[in-house]
């Protein structure tokens, strides 16, 4: 079976809830809250009901059966928090879905008046509702079948319905990325090795005739002098690679490109410094950074957004053989500096910052920015609730979280002190590749990279390693692989349009 036919099979199975707009609330479910307002119209029959029999906790959900007007009726009423926020809003629509699916029901109907929020316009709502509702909707299922039955369809009832229109498409375009990356990031490591991402980044070059693909690997890397990719992948089955994924609806555009890239580590060993158990058996989930790439890639596509960006993944299988390469190696990298490796299990930055050199000698961009799941370090210092956002350049670090907090996608700044870097020094090559001690490890790891870009370039590094791969289910944010990164790419290239 050809790899993109695998890969459409597998993104049928996450189950995107379709969203629609209707100006007149059709007969199906109807999500409601646990309010005056939104009860004036029902019976007295079943406002008693719901008076004796409902939970009254913020968020709880019930489903009612009633007889309104002649007629058999199912609302969802949902208890809803008083003042609460656009986090409270959307806890509300997940926890109405999920409720709705384990009683197999398929569609429902929410109109936009029965739950206003403050400091939010009718036309954030309705992109709030639909990006909630297609990313509570996935469920990774290849491999087991599901306990309940998709929930398929959420109506939103608005007299102006239509003028939401393209609110939705958009919305619906951007998650359909989000499920890409989630998708790419759940598979496991045996299957979703470097040839299958190359093959994933293949199937969706042919999707929009602005694309463009080029994969140096195997001696090519070596001959060019990509040598800490080579390294780290040397060991593995599959060789490495640097997929590089180019956008250009702007053919005649004299303006450099956007360069996104993603650490595309499809199983992390360790390498000789392995892994212990209880720290390796999610390292399917080292790729979710070029996963986030990708997944941004296909919405960007998508919305067809007049921008040239790269989309470029540094990837390899950290594996363990006789070919491995060993801590203490000092590796010439891409750049010209020699790197002493301080351990075998940091390697993506090493992946990373021979691409970072490469992608900005050939492309010469104004801004790149990369995406990994970097460190353990940075999961210790903000745990599973946010990104690590390091940069060289404030402004664009300010412009990476506000497009987060935007899209609900939290990025912290982090710094990078000069302590950071000095902790970098070794005495047998120009740089060490980790730092001297355990604290601070994803400012130093962010440093070392730092050290591989240009003075006239701006460059972010986004250390997803807590957000990207969830121990446990969040609200719309499943357990595993959660496509964290793709809205605040996409977020961000849209204001930068």
């Amino acid at each position: 079976m050809m790899l993109g036919s695998r890969l459409f099979t597998i993104s049928r199975r996450c189950y995107a809830v379709r969203v629609s707009l209707s100006s007149k609330q059709s007969t199906g479910t109807r999500i409601i809250p646990n309010t005056e307002e939104a009860l004036s119209g029902s019976s007295a029959e079943l406002r008693k009901m719901i008076k004796e029999s409902s939970p009254s906790a913020p968020g709880s959900t019930q489903l009612l059966y009633s007889i309104e007007n002649g007629a058999p009726e199912r609302k969802l009423l949902v208890n809803v928090k008083e003042d609460g926020d656009v986090n409270d809003f959307r806890s509300v629509i997940h926890k109405s879905i999920q409720h709705l699916r384990s009683h197999n029901v398929k569609d429902a109907t929410l109109c936009l008046d029965d739950f206003p929020v403050k400091d939010l316009s009718k036309q954030d709502q309705v992109d709030h509702i639909t990006r909630t509702a297609v990313l509570s909707g996935y469920e990774f299922s290849k491999y087991k079948k599901p306990k309940n039955e998709p929930f398929e369809h959420l109506e939103i009832c608005q007299s102006n319905a239509s003028s939401y229109e393209e609110v939705v498409s958009e919305s619906t375009k951007i998650t359909s990325g989000t499920l890409f990356a989630r998708d790419l990031g759940n598979e496991q490591g045996d299957v979703a090795n470097p040839e299958y991402l190359e093959e994933a980044a293949t199937t969706l070059a042919k999707e929009n005739s602005a694309f463009s693909l080029r994969v140096i690997k195997g001696k090519e890397l070596q001959e060019l002098g990509l040598n800490m990719i080579t390294a780290v992948g040397q060991a593995a089955q599959w060789e490495p690679r640097l997929i590089l994924l180019e956008y250009k609806p702007l053919k005649d555009n004299s303006e450099t490109p956007v360069v996104l890239l993603g650490k595309g580590i499809t199983f992390d060993t360790g390498g000789l410094n392995l892994k212990p158990t209880g720290f390796i058996e999610n390292m399917h989930m080292d790729m979710c950074g070029a996963a986030a790439v990708l997944g941004t890639a296909k919405a960007v596509s998508n919305l067809n957004l007049q921008q040239n960006i790269v989309f470029a993944l540094s990837v390899a299988e950290n594996s363990i053989s006789e070919k491995a390469y060993k801590p203490g190696a000092i590796l010439k990298s891409y750049s010209g500096k020699t790197v002493e490796v301080g351990n075998t299990d940091a390697e993506g930055r090493l992946v990373l910052a021979d691409a970072l050199s490469y992608t900005q000698e050939i492309y010469k961009p104004k801004t790149i920015i990369d995406v990994a799941t970097l460190t353990g370090a940075c999961v210790v210092a903000l745990g599973e609730y946010a990104a690590g956002l390091f940069s060289n350049k404030p402004e664009l670090q300010k412009e990476l979280c506000d497009a987060g907090s935007e899209v609900l996608e939290r990025c912290w700044a982090m710094p990078i002190f000069p302590e950071h870097t000095e902790e970098l020094e070794s005495k047998v090559a120009d740089t060490s590749s980790t730092g001297k001690g355990r604290y601070g490890g994803a400012s130093t790891a962010a440093a070392f990279l730092q050290k591989f870009i240009q003075d006239d370039v701006q460059w972010a590094h986004m250390d997803v390693a807590g957000p990207a791969m969830y121990s446990e289910a969040r609200s719309y944010m499943p357990k595993g692989s959660t496509g964290f990164g793709v809205q605040t790419l996409v977020q961000y290239l849209k204001k930068q349009n």
